[in-house]
């Protein structure tokens, strides 16, 4: 059988946050470092895809975390391809620290058109990507529905938002909504699950509409231009 692709990260000061585990956004940060290192690996690294004037761009992502590694606690993180489907690029994840497995995620990347900003067909690739005959961890995530807001704020992207692709990265969008959570609940629970949805892309200068919703344990963020649903982001909390 074939091996997952595997790499460690270790939790720093700048990716914890005030309890000293690892946040959201950090997950979601060593995810794409992750799936980049084994891209490279494939020859189908950013520069590669950049020179065909092609990007990798996440679609869809569900991460389940059991608990939250702590400051300086290593984290094997391991990644694989699924089978191609349609447009749609599968990955999956393991997390594990202190010999014990503490997460997965599965998600759902797309290649997109620089030029044309348009999500782009997967024969433009120049090579096929293997397909792991392992099991998916989580179900393929779906897509996510706006929940009636309870509060929306204003905002343009700002120089931290934005990545080589042009426009607000993936990673931000799980900060934009665990800013949006009082510290205080922070302080009393944590994000168990993650669904996300991203439909279209948020470039400079573009003013972003952030719907705020809460029900039960849940709280939902979603982000709006104008009339153009461009982002769902979904937190389930749990008691820490």
């Amino acid at each position: 059988m074939q091996q997952p692709f595997e790499t460690t990260f270790t939790p720093d000061m700048c990716s914890v946050d005030f309890t000293g585990r690892w946040q959201p956004g950090s997950v979601f940060r060593a995810m794409q470092e992750a799936a980049g290192a084994h891209c490279d690996t494939l020859g189908l690294s950013y520069r590669a895809l950049q020179a065909q004037g092609l990007a990798w761009v996440l679609s869809r992502a569900r991460v389940q975390m059991d608990v939250y590694p702590e400051l300086g606690q290593p984290v094997r993180v391991q990644t694989w391809a699924g089978a191609t489907r349609h447009l749609f690029f599968p990955r999956h994840y393991r997390f594990y620290a202190g010999g014990a497995e503490i997460g997965r995620a599965s998600t759902l990347y797309v290649l997109l058109d620089i030029a044309s900003r348009k999500i782009t067909l997967p024969s433009r690739l120049m090579r096929d990507l293997p397909v792991f005959d392992l099991p998916a961890p989580l179900s393929v995530p779906g897509t996510v529905r706006p929940r009636e807001a309870s509060q929306r704020h204003d905002y343009r992207p700002v120089y931290t938002d934005l990545d080589m692709n042009g426009h607000v990265n993936n990673t931000r969008y799980i900060d934009w909504l665990m800013n949006l959570i009082p510290v205080e609940e922070h302080a009393r629970f944590f994000v168990s699950e993650l669904l996300v949805s991203y439909n279209s892309e948020v470039v400079p200068d573009e003013p972003v509409r952030l719907e705020l919703a809460a029900s039960g344990e849940v709280r939902q963020l979603s982000g709006w231009h104008e009339d153009t649903l461009c982002f769902v982001a979904e937190g389930h909390f749990r008691a820490r």
